[in-house]
């Protein structure tokens, strides 16, 4: 059955191809790229590689720049429209390395669509995925200096900070329930290193894990920070735990996760602000129990 089907949508994307013999072609004679993206960061990283003209379709939250919101929805970032794919004409895909179910990029591929795959583990890379991003389009020049300009942001950042800055443990929140957090191959890791800190489950050797209440009492962060994508207040559940060293030194800071958790050149924005609330708000404890440093 499903074998037919997959014949059947084949044959209707052949059909559509010889349709459109007459669609406009770019000043070297080639077929623009027409391109899904499949996850929100690689909408952001297209924009930023100068393509974003040739997105015909989209996943939820593809939500920045402002023009992102206007791309038509192909589904979310674990399951898309493949007949809805098909009618946009697509030639390409942006897959999330990691992240997009291999199942759907093997679909992607027998419709005869190009899958990219962008892989993400480093502040570094995504410099190289705007490059690679670029080679796609008219003007790969242009995306090679916005890949430039966020290296020289990102060599800046790390030439920036204060030596010696004690250490402060952090739990990232994603979200209360189920109980959801970045795990040690993720790149919030590094983010957090460009402000002396550590992410309490940086060891867990996967993205993103959920864990338990008990874990999180038991690594007893000095600091929380919490995505606050969402009506009410994230961190409110914490209350209820005041030994936590976190709360009990009202260490809890509220993010957009957009400027932390997705690999951009906007990370570096909210590396900034969490970097500047830990050396403010943070270190400065005269409390001993809230200081950095504990033996």
């Amino acid at each position: 059955m499903a074998a037919k089907f997959l014949q059947a949508v084949i044959a209707t994307l052949v059909c559509l191809a010889a349709a459109d013999i007459g669609h406009a072609q770019d000043d070297a004679g080639q077929d623009p790229a027409r391109i899904v993206s499949l996850a929100p960061h690689l909408t952001e990283l297209a924009f930023e590689a100068g393509i974003g003209d040739l997105l015909v379709g989209a996943v939820e939250w593809s939500d920045h720049p402002a023009a992102a919101r206007e791309i038509p929805r192909i589904g979310d970032a674990f399951r898309f429209d493949l007949e809805r794919i098909l009618r946009m004409k697509a030639s390409h895909a942006l897959a999330w390395g990691g992240g997009t179910p291999s199942g759907a990029l093997a679909k992607l591929r027998e419709l005869g669509i190009d899958v990219e795959v962008i892989e993400i583990r480093t502040l570094a890379q995504i410099a190289g995925a705007i490059e690679r991003l670029g080679q796609l389009g008219a003007d790969p020049a242009a995306a090679a200096e916005r890949a430039a300009d966020f290296r020289r942001r990102l060599l800046a950042f790390d030439q920036g900070g204060p030596s010696g800055r004690p250490v402060v443990e952090i739990f990232y929140q994603v979200s209360e329930k189920p109980l959801f957090t970045l795990g040690g191959r993720h790149v919030i890791n590094e983010v957090f290193g460009l402000c002396g800190a550590v992410n309490v489950f940086g060891r867990i050797r996967t993205e993103a894990a959920s864990v338990d209440l008990e874990a999180v009492l038991a690594r007893d962060p000095l600091a929380i920070v919490a995505s606050d994508d969402g009506p009410g207040n994230p961190a409110a559940h914490w209350q209820a735990y005041p030994d936590l060293r976190a709360i009990a030194c009202d260490n809890v800071l509220r993010v957009d996760p957009a400027l932390l958790v997705r690999p951009t050149p906007r990370v570096l924005d909210g590396a900034a602000k969490l970097c500047e609330w830990l050396d403010r708000a943070v270190r400065p404890a005269e409390n001993p129990a809230c200081r950095t440093g504990r033996d």
